[in-house]
């Protein structure tokens, strides 16, 4: 397996982005009209220019907002907080804090009763002492307290929508300055592997850049506005992979992006052709990282593996740095662990995130299901950054799908997009290719909801897996009080 010399990853680094000449898609398509050829045959190019038309729109406007010299100014400043003593980044968490809080008494109902009469200095105490403690089923319960504006969006604003791993839909509102403060959180993480901007990466995440009936490259969308190649994950078969794997050896990335899952099932098609990739730094977040994925990965895939903690509600970040240790970002949100009475503690206990940068919708105090529990000491990389052990609470089992391959629980989520009334859901494997979908519905839930469903497994998740729904009236928690959002149910003898 050979890697880059770092002379060459300086030459990328100093070397202009690749030009791509824009194609006018209307010209296209008006030059393609204009030939005899038959109607279906045009219908059929028109479709797949626009589609190419919107993902230009898409990363283009994506670019615009969150890649423009102010988001490069943000890195920098953020880079800057690395070198803070303890009492300097205690004093600008005081004072983000104090911000944060001031905006939840002002905009949300919930809070409207604290005083908002107090200094920055005691943001902290004023915060365990006035504060209680929310989860999302209190968000869920109580929108117009929880929620600015009665719940609705400004224009100015951006909804962020998940449906987590309880499979409960969530939305959250969020400044324009909070995503692009989340973008260079990301990218100060990327700079601790060397990466800096105009390097060439690739990304193998939920990103539906090939629709899935597509078996003839390409599998892969070029983003040229961030020199960027996003892969398909739901190309990773026997008969796609070919392509995704050559395509990667010609684009040669500096660094990837990858789920756990989607980047061990891409080493392990390389182990089985005999190949490896040498992708300098693998970045991998939204799911755990396993041991076995991690052998597999190094030895196939990326000389390094760099992990991320995170989550739609951004009310906690956590950082892998090059000497293996797990950052909390304290400049990104407040975060507490407390034990199963609310009170702090040093042992393992639960996440308790208040959001620093999302002054649209401060969520204050909001307990996670993930548990971890702090970590002293200094790490070797001199950060200043406080330490956590890996996370622990995320409770999914493996599950295939009607190929045999594994599905990630990341790209289940997409089933869930756009799909309301739904209480709480499981996703359980029944047999080969099989799956039993189990909801609990609420009082709106109805056939167009279940149909939505089917229909974002068919064209987002799966065409081939056979699903059932059925209607619950509770899924209950594990034994230990966990809650399994995927099982796997099928005794096939291939379960970790």
């Amino acid at each position: 397996m050979r890697c880059w010399p770092s002379c060459a990853i300086r030459r990328r680094r100093a070397g202009a982005p690749r030009r791509v000449r824009p194609i006018s898609s209307r010209h296209a398509v008006i030059a393609f009209w204009e030939r005899p050829w038959p109607h279906a045959i045009g219908l059929w190019w028109e479709t797949i220019m626009l589609a190419e038309l919107r993902k230009e729109l898409l990363y283009g406007g994506r670019a615009l907002v969150r890649d423009n010299a102010l988001s490069q100014r943000l890195v920098q400043r953020l880079r800057r907080h690395e070198t803070l003593d303890d009492y300097a980044l205690k004093t600008m968490g005081d004072r983000l804090l104090h911000r944060s809080l001031q905006a939840a008494i002002a905009k949300l109902p919930f809070y409207a009763h604290i005083s908002p009469d107090f200094a920055p200095e005691e943001a902290r105490q004023v915060l365990r002492e006035m504060f209680p403690i929310v989860d999302k089923r209190t968000l869920l319960d109580h929108p117009r307290a929880l929620y600015p504006n009665d719940g609705l969006k400004r224009p100015w604003q951006v909804l962020g929508k998940t449906s987590g791993t309880t499979g409960t839909p969530l939305v959250v509102i969020r400044s324009l300055n909070s995503v692009q403060m989340e973008q260079a959180f990301i990218k100060r993480h990327w700079s601790w592997g060397g990466y800096s901007e105009g390097m060439p990466r690739a990304t193998l995440r939920g990103d539906m850049v090939a629709g899935l009936e597509r078996q003839e490259p390409p599998f892969w969308f070029e983003n040229r506005y961030n020199r960027q190649l996003l892969l398909s994950s739901r190309h990773l078969g026997d008969q796609c992979v070919g392509a995704v794997i050559d395509k990667l050896q010609r684009y040669a990335p500096a660094m990837m992006q990858a789920y756990p899952s989607t980047a061990y099932t891409l080493a392990q098609q390389l182990e089985r052709r005999g190949m490896s990739l040498c992708v300098p730094f693998l970045f991998t977040a939204s799911e755990p990282l396993y041991p076995h994925q991690q052998e597999l990965i190094r030895e196939r895939l990326a000389g390094r593996i760099m992990d991320m903690y995170g989550m739609a509600e951004r009310v906690a970040f956590a950082t892998q740095c090059e000497y293996g240790s797990m950052h909390l970002n304290p400049d990104y949100s407040h975060v507490e662990i407390l034990d199963d009475y609310g009170e702090p503690t040093d042992g393992y206990g639960h996440i308790v995130g208040t959001t620093l940068h999302n002054l649209a919708m401060p969520l204050v105090r909001y307990r996670l299901s993930d548990r971890t529990r702090w970590r002293h000491g200094h790490c070797a990389c001199g950060r200043p950054f406080p330490m956590i052990e890996p996370v622990t609470g995320k409770l999914e089992d493996r599950i295939t799908g009607g190929d045999g391959m594994e599905v990630s629980p990341s790209v289940l989520t997409f089933a869930f997009k756009g799909v309301e009334n739904v209480r709480k859901s499981q996703v359980a494997q029944t047999g080969p290719g099989q799956w039993e979908l189990r909801l609990v519905p609420d009082a709106h839930f109805s056939q167009a909801d279940q149909d939505k469903l089917l229909h974002n497994i068919r064209h987002l998740v799966d065409p081939t897996v056979q699903v059932k729904v059925v209607l619950r009236g509770d899924l209950p928690n594990t034994e230990a009080g966990k809650f399994r959002w995927v099982v796997n149910e099928w005794q096939d003898g291939r379960r970790a």
